[in-house]
């Protein structure tokens, strides 16, 4: 009776190994699995992708996705796996249930989300130039890049992206976007390109020689330009995207500067036009004229400019001695400088130095100095007052130093160098120092230029230059102001 028990058992069992597929639903008293699972493909990238999965089973196997963006089917010992296309930054997960009979397997789809890498710009400012500009921009999905303006281009290759822009022929600015799109995402550039600019807009003044010379600026544009002068050796047009602007040589036997203005729509300037050459018409004589502060009277020094190489002076004369003091040419600003601590040669038996004073607020005093800090500059302008044409460069403080220039001084050392110990004396205190030299205007051939500089001198260099004594200085004046 035992052994007859066990064998049926054993047959129930061997029944249930043979039959777990079929319609019989028998006791489940098994754990090995009804599938078996021989290859899969479960991860799935960004885009709309396909896969599969294989298996053994032992009996009618069904698949059911369940999630929308997962399509599943059955094909012999092969499940077939379709993803829809992932637009979102975030990677997701569903999954499939595979059944076969009783067995149900849940099997887990992973799919990534939008791998997007590109540099981080959002904003582009330029100028009214045409430009091109490349970026990088890779995505693990197809990328799309689209320009809203007609002047704004945008392209994209090999995971570069290309934003160009044409020029601005406007005197308005402008902005465009560029979109850039993956799946659901988008990322927009926004370019803002700055107005055409008139190019005299950035030239404050023409200085050159006196020789005749013409300049050209590109302006592409087709707005109209209106220019004027009164100064018949200035010429300027605007015509095929060019302005030219001409300059005739100058004979007039001086330096000149005149005006010239422009006007178009958004826009309005002037400039400076001016010639002159150094040896030509800066170089030569000059009375060096000033105010004594001891009498509040004119005087003068005869005076010349000289330029020997790169090195320039102002050779002068005090009384029987000729002097000279050294200088520094800016040849753009039409500009000399004078420094203090100059050593301007023999005066008698003493050593001529130039000093400039100054008040010391502290102190409430004025001191006079030998420091080579302090220096003045004097700017050469040529006007017209009457019938007189002068060439002028009034001294002002260079502001080199730490306290305010009143005066230049001649002063005469004992011995070099100047020191305290050495000091004999001031030859003479220059206030209001101004080098000019005047000629009448048919001496010159009638040119009836004017700067705007020149104006403030206008109202007393004439007066100046006529009550000017020549200074004839044959003796030192005491100083009673100290020295530092």
């Amino acid at each position: 009776m035992k052994k007859i028990y066990k064998s049926v058992l054993f047959a129930i069992i061997a029944a249930a190994g043979f039959t777990a597929c079929s319609d019989y639903e028998a006791p489940d008293i098994t754990t090995e699995s009804a599938i078996t699972i021989t290859g899969h493909e479960t991860s799935f990238p960004a885009s709309a992708s396909t896969g599969s999965i294989t298996f053994e089973a032992k009996g009618l196997v069904t698949v059911t996705a369940n999630n929308e963006w997962i399509t599943a089917s059955v094909d012999g010992n092969r499940i077939d796996i379709a993803v829809d296309q992932n637009n979102d930054f975030s990677g997701r997960s569903g999954s499939i249930s595979v059944k076969c009979g009783n067995a149900t397997d849940n099997i887990s789809i992973i799919q990534s989300g939008i791998i997007f890498k590109y540099d981080d710009v959002s904003t582009i400012d330029i100028d009214s130039d045409a430009w091109s500009q490349s970026y990088k921009a890779e995505a693990t999905l197809p990328v799309s890049v689209t320009s809203d303006s007609e002047w704004l281009k945008a392209s994209l290759t090999d995971g570069i992206l290309t934003i160009a822009a044409d020029r601005n022929t406007k005197l308005q600015a402008r902005t465009g976007i560029v979109t850039i799109s993956v799946g659901n995402l988008t990322n927009d550039i926004t370019v803002n390109q700055g107005p055409l600019i008139f190019p005299l807009v950035k030239v404050t003044e023409i200085s050159q020689n006196d020789d005749a010379k013409t300049y050209t600026y590109d302006f592409p544009s087709d707005i109209t330009v209106q220019f004027n002068t009164e100064s018949s050796w200035i010429h300027a047009t605007f015509a095929n995207e060019t302005v030219t602007i001409t300059v005739d040589e100058n004979n007039s036997g001086h330096m000149r500067s005149g005006s010239l203005s422009y006007s178009l729509e958004g826009a309005a300037g002037s400039l400076t036009v001016s010639q002159y050459d150094f040896d030509k018409d800066i170089a030569g004589e000059y009375q060096w004229i000033f105010t004594d502060p001891s009498d509040g009277k004119n005087y003068y020094f005869p005076a010349t400019m000289k330029r020997n190489g790169n090195t320039y002076t102002l050779d002068f004369t005090v009384g029987a001695y000729n002097l000279s003091a050294p200088l520094k040419w800016n040849d753009a600003t039409k500009t000399l400088n004078l420094a203090g601590g100059a050593y301007l040669g023999k005066w008698s038996s003493y050593f001529a130095y130039m000093c400039y004073t100054f008040y010391d607020p502290e102190e409430d005093a004025i001191f006079y100095t030998w420091d080579t800090k302090p220096s003045m500059n004097a700017s050469f302008t040529y006007f017209e007052s009457q019938d007189m044409g002068i060439t002028a460069a009034a001294f002002v403080d260079a502001k080199t130093f730490d306290y305010a220039l009143s005066a230049m001084q001649i002063h005469a050392f004992k011995a070099q160098p100047a020191s305290s110990a050495s000091s004999a004396g001031y030859i003479k205190k220059m206030e209001e120092p101004i080098l000019m030299r005047m000629q009448t205007l048919s001496e010159e051939g009638g040119n009836t230029e004017e700067t705007t500089a020149a104006t403030p001198l206008k109202k007393t260099a004439a007066a100046r230059i006529v009550s000017a004594k020549p200074a004839l200085e044959t003796t030192l004046n005491s100083d009673t102001m100290l020295a530092r």
